[in-house]
């Protein structure tokens, strides 16, 4: 599951009716959680686990010269790919990475200013050093890692998505066999990830799947919401977003996450050990909790990771 500009769109597609995505630029400890990306009552939102997180002196003494003598991380993102990366009804960027840029900054000791750009030019405008770094939903790939750092921090994948409550006992990919599963027109799901699905069955002696799949993510939606289908299957960014807008109608099953591939945030190849010091921010921000906590007020416990890596081998 390669993040690309392809994928991008097809997810920011099935997102139209859900969220209006307006461009901006904004210092994200200024931003708000309002809309969807607020907490559920009684919970800590993102913004607010990232606000209460403290330095680390471990942390900041690997923070190059030059970030903390203008005490502030030039970032940038491509807001257009919610949860992950969108802007609120009021055009302030919000989701899941500007509240980790915000913990991982705090650990650093300094602030954040994020600014808006086009996906396909960002990796150009970090080896142009226009930005120190860039959280922007960047699967890490070996083509990406010749030109650019790459410090990994969370798992996406394809997840499954049930009517609240989990009537269907769905836990893992074996209790979909013999159900109708949903998926939308054209997508990996559709094309792969339920195939696979039914080979796994049919391998473990059990009926097939049924596939059903619809033209538009708001059919499929519906098909679960209205029990035409036991469940759906979608990026898992996707599902934690639509059970996060939903939570009356939709449980996401975070214990399946199909062909993870991780998420990094990006820095210039001679980044001054930048990069170092972002894998020890985002360690020490899994080792104390907050990171979980951050993950859960985005419902994407799905893709979380016990170890941040710099460059981690992938496959190609």
């Amino acid at each position: 599951m390669k993040h690309n500009g392809v994928k991008r769109s097809l997810l920011a597609a099935a997102m139209v009716s859900l969220v209006a995505v307006t461009a901006a630029c904004t210092n994200a400890e200024g931003a708000s959680s309002t809309g969807a990306g607020q907490a559920s009552p009684g919970a800590q939102s993102g913004q607010e686990v990232a606000q209460s997180v403290q330095i680390n002196p471990k942390v900041q003494a690997l923070v190059p010269e030059a970030i903390k003598s203008k005490g502030t991380l030039n970032l940038v993102t491509d807001p257009t790919y919610a949860p992950i990366d969108f802007t609120d009804d009021q055009g302030k960027i919000i989701g899941l990475e500007p509240d980790m840029a915000l913990a991982v900054a705090k650990k650093m000791g300094v602030g954040i200013s994020i600014e808006k750009a086009d996906f396909n030019g960002i990796l150009a405008g970090i080896q142009a050093k226009r930005y120190d770094a860039s959280w922007a939903a960047f699967s890490i790939t070996a083509e990406r890692q010749q030109v650019v750092n790459m410090v990994s921090y969370m798992q996406a994948g394809t997840s499954v998505l049930v009517k609240k409550g989990n009537a269907a006992g769905v836990k893992d990919v074996l209790d979909l066999c013999g159900k109708t599963v949903a998926a939308q027109t054209g997508t990996t799901q559709a094309l792969t990830v339920l195939p696979s699905f039914e080979q796994q069955c049919t391998a473990a002696g059990k009926d097939k799947p049924t596939a059903l799949i619809l033209p538009q993510q708001d059919n499929v939606n519906q098909a679960v919401a209205s029990g035409r289908a036991h469940a759906l299957v979608a990026d898992n960014a996707l599902v934690g977003y639509y059970a996060k807008l939903q939570p009356d109608a939709f449980t996401p099953i975070d214990a399946i996450l199909v062909d993870p591939s991780p998420y990094g945030v990006v820095s210039a190849k001679d980044d001054n050990g930048l990069s170092k010091a972002f894998q020890a921010a985002i360690q020490s921000l899994i080792d104390d909790g907050s990171y979980s906590k951050i993950m859960e007020s985005w419902n994407l416990k799905s893709g979380e990771m016990k170890t941040a890596e710099l460059n981690p081998v992938v496959a190609s």
